[in-house]
């Protein structure tokens, strides 16, 4: 059978002879982007080998990277295969060449290729020893060892392949007693004085040589895809550019924020990188602060050869391709730590200091942080340091009440012990504007103090100039206790969506007590649903568009308060609201 080759790429249009029945195979291709033929070109053996080298990669949080990389093309050759690449999203691999290189196609086609192996079993060891004298003993009962030459062994894994849905093709019939298609085991053939002895695979047990030098490698054939471009005239050594979106890298950060001082906290961050995909050598890698949209991205491009048509369309539809050999991830098998910076914590240094932050690139929504002669095989993981800035802060006692009101504006009356000692919960946060020039991403975020661990919670995005508060801890000695209570109620009052509503009074109290031996900043936000009549001490009433078709309007009820140390303070506001009977 002759192989099946995707055209990726068209200089002109190719003219090719297929007959009818070939024709067919053409039904259901998606525009042009996969075109089944059939030896097309010359044969991938008389094609000349580049490697693809990486140069360039943008890094995204989202298990994407995109790869820039390039080739120096032989001089002299018009059939130029390229090794094999990361797997790329639909849609994002493009090749770029200059004018003068009259490029005719590209294709992808599945290739033989031989892998030496060691010898998992006796069957693979018999296989690699072909006319050698051996003595091989089974695990059937009542049969004695048998001697002889070693003829043949076949291959446990010669498997037709399967048929084409597209194609009035030929299929193997040979099905085993699991009803699979193929030979379950090696069949091994040993030839003796009285004759060739015929012996299943997994029921020798025992193989002894009479010769000293055995191959104990053997050669497997495995089928890999290749990247072959056919060029119009010889090349003359032009530089081609390969670029596209990959899964199997990402990259993922994290801060340290030192509030050993009062004012002024050390702003640490690193990143963590995590490559699956390909080896990487002293190429340029920018870290993408942002969210990008890639439609395809998970959907693997009909180049990497990976998944039949079928498998392709379904992935379009559902956004996603599946590996049908199984989510295999690898294993992680190195650390590597980079950067002239240590992270070592004496009891002179709190923290690790970083560098300041490079000046990074905009680009349209997304910012790239920029990492310079970066280096990382398959398989390894790297911790870059980025930064360390200082910047202002504050402390500040977080406590939110929400609203008391369901979605279906009834009072929620019935609240377990469990539910209000959350209501009453207070945060120990820090506050902090971004005054550098780069964007804060989206992170872990781990406070110490004076070298101790003192808390972690989540840095959301943060542009510069805008302020940003992270939780720091519970605030066990910051008691807080909060009520309302019904002053008035007109039963009836008003009749909305076809239910009838009580207009009732609410005043709400809240207590905070400051059982520290410091005055702090308390922030305490109030959502509620109705009109508010007032509140004391005043608060900073701000109307929301949030229920803009419920009956009551919504507000945001702010306080912030200086407590004294082992003092108390009391809160109160009044609203009215429309209540489903």
């Amino acid at each position: 059978m002759q192989a099946k080759a995707i055209t990726l790429l068209k200089g002109k249009v190719m003219k090719n002879k297929l007959s009818e029945c070939h024709c067919g195979m053409l039904i259901g291709a998606i525009c042009a982007l996969i075109i089944m033929l059939t030896g097309i070109g010359a044969s991938a053996d008389e094609s000349s080998d580049v490697d693809v080298k990486i140069e360039r990669v943008a890094l995204f949080k989202n298990g994407l990277g995109y790869v820039t990389s390039s080739a120096t093309l032989p001089k002299g050759a018009t059939d130029i295969r390229i090794r094999q690449l990361p797997v790329p999203s639909h849609g994002t691999f493009w090749v770029g060449y200059p004018e003068d290189l009259k490029v005719r196609a590209l294709f992808t086609s599945m290739e033989n290729a031989d892998e030496t192996v060691p010898a998992l079993n006796i069957a693979e060891l018999l296989k690699c020893n072909l006319g050698k004298k051996v003595t091989v003993s089974t695990n059937m009962h009542n049969i004695p060892a048998i001697t002889g030459t070693i003829v043949e062994v076949t291959r446990a894994d010669e498997q037709a392949e399967p048929p084409s849905p597209y194609f009035m093709d030929a299929r193997s019939l040979t099905v085993t007693h699991m009803n699979r298609p193929g030979r379950a085991t090696p069949l091994v053939v040993i030839k003796t004085e009285s004759g060739n002895v015929v012996l299943r695979g997994g029921s020798i047990i025992r193989a002894d040589f009479e010769e000293d030098d055995i191959t104990t490698s053997v050669s497997d054939i495995l089928k890999q895809p290749s990247i072959r471009m056919e060029l119009e005239k010889e090349s003359k050594g032009q530089k081609v550019g390969v670029s596209y979106l990959a899964r199997g890298i990402a990259w993922t950060p994290s801060y340290l924020i030192d509030i050993s001082d009062s004012k002024t906290a050390k702003l640490s961050a690193k990143a963590v990188v995590i490559n699956e995909v390909a080896d990487l050598r002293e190429i340029h890698l920018d870290l993408v602060t942002g969210f990008p949209n890639a439609r395809f991205g998970d959907v693997n491009s009909p180049v990497a050869m990976n998944e039949d048509l079928a498998a392709f369309l379904r992935a379009l539809k559902t956004g996603k391709s599946i590996n049908k050999y199984g989510d295999v991830t690898t294993q992680r098998v190195g650390m590597s730590f980079l950067g002239a910076s240590s992270g070592a914590v004496s009891k002179d240094i709190s923290g690790p200091i970083y560098p300041t932050a490079q000046e990074g690139i905009v680009a349209e929504d997304l910012f790239l942080y920029p990492v310079e002669s970066f280096t990382l095989n398959r398989g390894e993981t790297a911790c870059l340091p980025l930064f360390t800035e200082e910047i202002p802060y504050k402390h500040i006692y977080i406590w939110n009440i929400p609203d008391m009101l369901d979605e279906n504006e009834r009072y929620r009356k019935d609240i377990s012990e469990g539910e209000r000692a959350i209501l009453e919960e207070v945060w120990h946060s820090c506050r902090m504007v971004n005054n550098m020039e780069m964007p804060w991403t989206t992170a872990a975020a781990e406070f110490v103090k004076d070298g101790q661990f003192t808390g972690q919670d989540i840095c959301y995005y943060t542009p510069p100039g805008a302020e940003t508060t992270i939780r720091i801890n519970r605030a066990m000695n910051i008691q807080a206790e909060q009520t309302e209570l019904e002053l008035e109620r007109e039963r009836s009052a008003a009749r909305f969506h076809g239910y009838d509503h009580d207009l009732v009074k609410l005043k709400g109290e809240m207590k905070l007590k400051n059982r520290l031996d410091k005055d702090v900043i308390v922030e305490v936000t109030k959502n509620l649903s109705g009109e508010v009549l007032g509140s004391v001490p005043e608060a900073e009433d701000t109307p929301t568009a949030m229920g803009l078709k419920w009956v009551n309007p919504r507000h945001i009820l702010v306080w912030e308060i200086e407590l004294k140390a082992g003092r108390e303070q009391k809160l109160t506001y009044i609203y009215e609201v429309y209540v489903r009977r």
